[in-house]
């Protein structure tokens, strides 16, 4: 199961996770030698920017760029994966595009109903896939074994079932899987 941390010192809990961190944290922890992802939020905002910021994250040390897209409409995801593909060849740096096809949902939508990766945020708290599904937490990060152990990962699978409904009736060729995971459960806490 794979495990992201977005601040190093719970990598000595989970010294296989992956350090995710924002644009302006990468340079630090690059020059700690560490393998560093930057995460970028895609916003309508910095959709013309991303090339540009992804360029400073890779000069910074960065050695995969990910991006999570939030409200960005359907000609904008598309000119990001553009960008996104263009970086990834130019800079010989790995991209992940928190995005999918459509056709992909449509294919093989049980890809989708899953509990992973674990997500470690700043606070050490442990959550299911990614951030915004804090009332999906294993808990806090004490003993990674001990929290896996207790964790049912079934309530996440339900959420995955409903989030899948949704997005695959999403027109467009691109859809942003974590944002209708985050906007499905922020819907469902708000309905109870």
């Amino acid at each position: 199961m794979g495990v992201e941390v977005h601040d190093p010192r719970w990598l000595t809990a989970v010294p296989e996770a992956e350090l995710v961190v924002a644009l302006d944290e990468v340079g630090e922890h690059a020059a700690d030698g560490r393998r560093v992802t930057v995460l970028i939020d895609l916003v309508p905002d910095n959709v013309s920017v991303l090339r540009g910021l992804a360029a400073e994250a890779v000069g910074e040390g960065a050695r995969k760029v990910r991006v999570r897209p939030h409200g960005v409409d359907r000609v904008d995801l598309v000119y990001a994966a553009v960008e996104l593909g263009r970086v990834a060849e130019d800079d010989a740096v790995e991209v992940q595009f928190d995005v999918t096809s459509a056709a992909l949902l449509r294919a093989d939508p049980a890809a989708f109903v899953r509990v992973d990766p674990l997500v470690v945020k700043a606070d050490g708290t442990v959550v299911p896939i990614c951030a915004g599904l804090e009332q999906y937490a294993l808990g806090t990060l004490g003993s990674f074994g001990d929290l896996l152990a207790a964790y049912d990962p079934e309530p996440v699978r339900d959420l995955c079932r409903v989030a899948l409904g949704r997005a695959l009736a999403d027109t467009g060729p691109l859809v942003s899987w974590y944002e209708h995971l985050t906007r499905t459960a922020a819907e469902l806490r708000s309905g109870c």
